[in-house]
């Protein structure tokens, strides 16, 4: 039996060459570069709701339920900790809901789109 792992052992490692590590590093890197990336996307101030033809705007530190009237009738947000869900929404299939915490959240049938925004400053940058 441990003459079958080790054979299975020495047949992978032939197959591996070092090309095919790089490009293994290379994927990983990509992909934790990836995550750090898309991290930092939930690094907003305002929460903007488009709900029809109206827009809304909420404080992502302000933690609240907040109702928005949409087509079909409320969407409820929830803001809590510097992170927005739906809770409530009166269309049927409930999928703005199942969605969680996000930066963009999407109640397709009631027409509303909630987006984690960073508000525009003055400023392109500080130096000190």
């Amino acid at each position: 039996m441990e003459n079958k792992g080790n054979l299975l052992k020495e047949a992978f490692l032939k197959q591996v060459r070092p090309l095919d590590f790089l490009i293994l590093v290379l994927v990983i890197g990509a992909g934790v570069f990836c995550f750090f990336k898309t991290s930092s996307l939930f690094s907003g101030d305002t929460v903007q709701v488009k709900a029809g033809q109206d827009t809304y705007e909420f404080s992502l530190n302000q933690n609240g339920d907040y109702a928005v009237s949409g087509e079909l009738g409320d969407t409820v947000i929830h803001i809590e900790n510097g992170k927005v869900k739906i809770t409530d929404s009166p269309c049927q299939n409930k999928t703005c809901i199942n969605q969680g915490y996000g930066t963009t959240l999407i109640c397709l049938p009631n027409h509303v789109i909630v987006s984690v925004v960073q508000k525009e400053s003055e400023f392109d940058a500080v130096v000190q």
